[in-house]
């Protein structure tokens, strides 16, 4: 038996003297940041943001608070950078349309899809959409062309399911995408016409 099992005894209470370290207390005394070092470090982390690649707004509130800035830290750093242009919802919204429709051939509404995944604010976005160059149309009709060169030995309402299941996916719209496919198939067939008559002369 040990000294602790013995019947009658108990152990005795641990008393701590001041300046002792208590585990028990989860209190953290550190020293906390001035309001200039908060600033600074909120500073450092927009920059070092933006070094990588341009944010929205939400994108970088999200960020600062993450980071266990205060609020007000946060408001006054994206006022900051939004009063030097180094935040602006609309340009950006404006230069990742153009990106999205130009590199990925996406049409508006999977552009729409996208910019709000970055947190742009609801009207810069309507704004880059309404901005759009080109028209959707002529875009579904060139997506359609594309796809319709890797699709080989479909009968016809197989193409036609399988085309419009991928301009949809890319983001256009019902009439658009119709009209596309039905661009794309004539020019095909026409195409096909010319071929098989340079063959036989």
């Amino acid at each position: 038996m040990t000294d602790i099992d013995r019947p009658g005894e108990r152990l005795a209470t641990v008393t701590t003297f001041p300046g002792s370290f208590d585990p028990t207390d989860t209190e953290v005394d550190d020293n906390p940041e001035s309001a200039g070092e908060l600033a600074k470090r909120a500073e450092n982390i927009s920059l070092y943001a933006l070094t990588r690649r341009a944010v929205s707004i939400r994108e970088m509130e999200k960020l600062l608070k993450s980071r266990d800035l205060p609020d007000e830290v946060v408001a006054t750093e994206i006022a900051r950078l939004e009063g030097v242009n180094l935040l602006n919802d609309y340009d950006l919204a404006a230069d990742l349309a153009e990106r999205f429709q130009r590199r990925k051939g996406l049409g508006a509404s999977s552009v729409k899809a996208e910019l709000g995944k970055r947190l742009i604010a609801p009207a810069a976005i309507d704004a880059a959409i309404a901005e759009l160059p080109g028209d959707q149309l002529e875009l579904a009709t060139e997506e359609a062309r594309k796809r319709l060169s890797r699709l080989k030995g479909l009968d016809k309402e197989t193409l036609n399911r399988r085309l419009y299941a991928y301009l949809a996916r890319r983001g256009f719209r019902g009439p658009e995408i119709s009209n596309a496919i039905k661009a794309a198939l004539e020019e095909s067939a026409d195409n096909l016409t010319a071929l098989s008559r340079v063959r036989f002369e």
